[in-house]
């Protein structure tokens, strides 16, 4: 009797598997999904006069905390820009880079850097991604300042690292340090 009435309803079964597999197999996709990391910098509240600056050089040297913490603070970031893996000698290289702008353009203009280890579009072995690379955006001034700023760029820092005029849509100075500086 049990298996005529069990009979009756087998037409059931698939259907109700297929429901069941096609929301376990929806449920796991959905279980899966990790949102793309966003990075805050943390606010630095503190702003130095150039006295205070001389004087905390002459009180103890910066440490490369320090040293990062100016970059960020001379700099703003294109959002989602992540720039914590600097090596310190990059943090070095971009306050110089921050100089040139401030030769070229002027102290009132603060450099922006659109690109540190953060974009998955960069082509597989770029430096980028080893956190000895970054890029300044230059389409926002002159053309006759870009190239000043180029060839000042170039003579300042290009014995250490390769300076790039990376033109077109998204026109940037790319920086990334020689294979012989990068400390793995």
């Amino acid at each position: 009797m049990i298996i005529k009435y069990l009979l009756r309803y087998i037409f059931w079964i698939f259907p109700i598997f297929g429901i069941l597999v096609i929301w376990f197999v929806h449920d796991l996709i959905e279980s899966n999904k990790q949102p793309v990391p966003r990075y805050e910098p943390p606010v630095v509240e503190e702003t130095w006069s150039a006295e205070d600056y001389i004087r905390h050089l002459n009180v103890r040297p910066f440490n490369d905390r320090e040293v990062h913490r100016l970059l960020l603070k001379r700099t703003r970031q294109k959002q989602g820009v992540y720039l914590e893996g600097l090596s310190p000698l990059m943090d070095t290289l971009g306050l110089e880079i921050v100089n040139s702008f401030h030769v070229v353009v002027g102290d009132d203009y603060t450099p922006v850097i659109t690109s540190g280890n953060d974009f998955p579009g960069h082509v597989r072995n770029s430096k980028h991604y080893r956190n000895a690379a970054f890029d300044f955006r230059i389409k926002d001034i002159s053309l006759e300042q870009r190239k000043k700023l180029v060839e000042l760029v170039k003579s300042r820092i290009g014995s250490r690292c390769t300076v790039l005029w990376e033109k077109g849509e998204a026109e940037h100075l790319h920086v990334e340090l020689k294979d012989s500086e990068i400390e793995d």
